[in-house]
């Protein structure tokens, strides 16, 4: 790709990623939905604008790392800790029933391969977090018990989800399935969740300490790229995916940060918080890229649009809908509060667009399927917030309740 094909693809897919954004997210729409429409116009099922591309590739994959650092960012141990075993068993029964009604009607209808099925499977169970707490946030509803239990199972379907990721990422590279490789893999991983964020916590107080005084050369936002970039370089060493290590560091930085050292070290909430707020504005840059480039990866052509074929698709996507639903019933309460934990656990987000795209390069899945998985997933993340939304318009102080 030459410097003024990649220029003005970037700024083809900045303006429309943000302009399609901002009108789904002004109909009360994801934005994620948005900026996969502005792919789909600019790619090869619609205008054939821009072409998928290895530079591309590389810019989305950024986006990717961004994004879990986001994630990461907004994620706390103590909020989950504090929905305790009601927020444990949603989200158990949430990557459970997906996992076993997907892959089952994967195998069955859409691949003959036992782990293509078992992967899209997986890909399935995820949560966006981010689009359930912005519905939470706008209806008053975060702070609530609700607002705990759906906190708390989403992330810990953040991190199951990405362990798991961890899991068919070393399944694929090494073409075999060994029980003790795999237990040594799952070790592996939350080695590096439980001791990289200390460890990048540490950085951060030398960081702070070297920081020269009166200092205004974006000093925050540079440190913070410096380890997120080496974090998702040393996550690649340890056999995981790079998006691990962006995820970490999102963790050291988090406000909800606890270690047992806490009592000893001055909290850095201020340079951290410089940092996060810094950096805000690179993840706002790169992750629409991501969204963006799935949609300009996507090859509509691909789709069956016989009337059994659009059937098909359809009956996945509920069945995508309901296995998810299903895990509120472990939520305790009434049913309003069962429906409301349901919904939130719906949308597949930006968490599921990542295990497809990991999918798709590591060639799991082929470009049907990851059209189809695509738009399974975007099915999701548009009826999961309008069916959480009603619930908590109709039934919100119900829950309250509990």
């Amino acid at each position: 790709m030459s410097v003024d094909q990649f220029v003005i693809s970037l700024c083809l897919i900045l303006f429309l990623g943000k302009l399609f954004g901002g009108v789904f997210q002004r109909l009360g729409l994801p934005v994620v939905v948005g900026e996969i429409f502005a792919g789909l116009l600019l790619g090869p099922s619609l205008l054939s604008v821009i072409t998928p591309h290895p530079t591309l590739t590389v810019l989305a994959e950024l986006g990717v790392i961004l994004l879990l650092f986001s994630i990461g960012c907004e994620t706390s141990i103590k909020g989950l800790h504090k929905a305790g075993s009601r927020a444990m068993s949603v989200a158990i029964l949430g990557i459970i029933i997906p996992a076993i009604v997907m892959g089952l009607s994967s195998a069955y209808y859409l691949t003959d391969s036992t782990f293509t099925a078992i992967f899209l499977g997986c890909a399935l169970t995820a949560t966006s977090i981010g689009i359930s707490l912005s519905v939470l946030v706008r209806a008053n509803h975060a702070k609530t018990t609700v607002g705990n239990i759906i906190l708390g199972a989403a992330v810990f379907d953040d991190i199951s989800g990405v362990i798991l990721l961890s899991i068919l990422f070393n399944f694929a590279s090494n073409g075999v399935f060994d029980v003790m490789s795999t237990l040594y893999l799952i070790i592996k991983v939350l080695m590096f969740l439980i001791f990289t964020p200390p460890l990048a916590r540490a950085l951060l107080y030398l960081a702070r300490a070297l920081k020269p005084v009166n200092d205004n050369s974006g000093y925050e936002v540079i440190i913070t790229m410096i380890l997120v970039c080496f974090f998702a370089w040393a996550a690649h060493l340890f056999g995981a995916p790079a998006l691990l290590g962006g995820f970490a560091v999102g963790l050291a930085l988090s406000r909800q940060f606890i270690s047992p050292l806490n009592r000893y070290f001055v909290n850095p909430f201020a340079f951290t918080h410089k940092m996060e707020v810094s950096t805000k504005a690179l993840v706002d840059v790169f992750t629409p890229i991501f969204f963006v480039y799935v949609g300009i990866s996507l090859d509509l052509s691909q789709l069956d649009y016989s009337a059994s074929g659009i059937l098909l698709l359809m009956w996945i996507s509920l069945l995508a809908v309901m296995s998810k639903l299903l895990a509120g019933g472990l939520a305790g309460g009434n049913w309003q509060t069962k429906l409301i934990v349901g919904s939130a656990m719906v949308p597949r987000g930006e968490v599921g667009l990542v295990f497809a795209e990991m999918g798709r390069q590591m060639n799991i899945i082929d470009n049907k399927l990851f059209t189809e998985l695509v738009v399974i997933i975007a099915i999701t993340t548009l009826i999961g917030p309008l069916l959480l939304k009603w619930s908590l318009k109709k039934y919100g102080h119900h829950s309250q309740e509990n």
